[in-house]
């Protein structure tokens, strides 16, 4: 029988793949099935890591057996994942975490799953909520930054291109969404190493998310100033640099900071 953590590994990690589904689905028809699969089917590799800690942090308690409730409501999250709704999956992610974390006793490995998965809604439900929101300033606040390192015009979301054109800021080029896996890469390794959340602990995970947010401004701010490589840094190899930067970045200060508090 398979234990209570387990039961909401596998309801909390199938819900996660079928809330990003529509990006693995895009990658594996535009792309050839190799490339994809390189690409992590288009899917930032913090997520799958992710995912996968929440089966790993499971088997440490595979005693806790489950109530009638956690199977009624982990029924409920694989029904949503299934359902052929736009963010039903991203939904019942949320059901889910947010009902693992308010049954399960602090620091038990139950509730350390269920931040990991309402972390996973960084990027699948608030990120989006938050670009809804507040969508045209979070745009020109990127613009404007990365028309100030480029040295260009900028006029709301558009930046001056160097020589003539220009760059439209669009909602998939926010910072939002470096910033919300910034946060998932905190969360998910904090968690599995069972460390606190001080105040010294939550300045590195803000340190993380700026730091992320500045290699895809440094990006913009490239796009602009060299116009005639827009494809090699937008879709080509250096659109790719630009995203393992931004992954080291925000790990370097992650694993310095847990580094540094776990020598305390």
């Amino acid at each position: 029988m398979l234990s209570r953590p387990a039961l909401f590994a596998i309801s909390g990690g199938v819900a996660s793949v079928n809330g990003f589904a529509g990006k693995i689905a895009t990658a594996f028809s535009t792309k050839p099935v190799a490339t994809a699969l390189l690409d992590l089917g288009g899917v930032s590799a913090i997520v799958w890591f992710a995912v996968y800690s929440l089966f790993a942090i499971a088997q440490e308690d595979e005693r806790a057996e489950p109530k009638r409730m956690d199977r009624a409501i982990c029924a409920f999250v694989l029904v949503l994942s299934f359902a052929p709704f736009n963010f039903a999956a991203a939904i019942g992610l949320l059901l889910g975490g947010a009902y693992l974390a308010v049954t399960s006793p602090g620091q038990s490995a139950s509730r350390r799953m269920a931040i990991v998965m309402l972390a996973l809604t960084g990027p699948l439900i608030w990120g989006r909520f938050l670009l809804a929101l507040m969508g045209p300033q979070l745009l020109g606040l990127d613009a404007w930054l990365a028309g100030l390192i480029a040295g260009e015009p900028v006029r709301g979301n558009v930046v001056g291109l160097h020589g003539g054109g220009r760059l439209y800021v669009a909602l998939g080029c926010s910072s939002v969404h470096n910033m919300s896996l910034a946060v998932l890469l905190f969360v998910t390794l904090t968690q599995m190493l069972r460390l606190h959340y001080t105040r010294r602990m939550m300045m590195i995970g803000a340190l993380a998310a700026l730091a992320m947010a500045m290699v895809n401004v440094l990006r913009l701010a490239a796009l602009a100033r060299f116009p005639q490589y827009f494809d090699l840094l937008h879709t080509g190899w250096g659109g790719a640099l630009f995203g393992v930067l931004s992954f080291v970045a925000a790990g370097a200060i992650i694993f310095g900071g847990i580094r540094a508090e776990l020598a305390r």
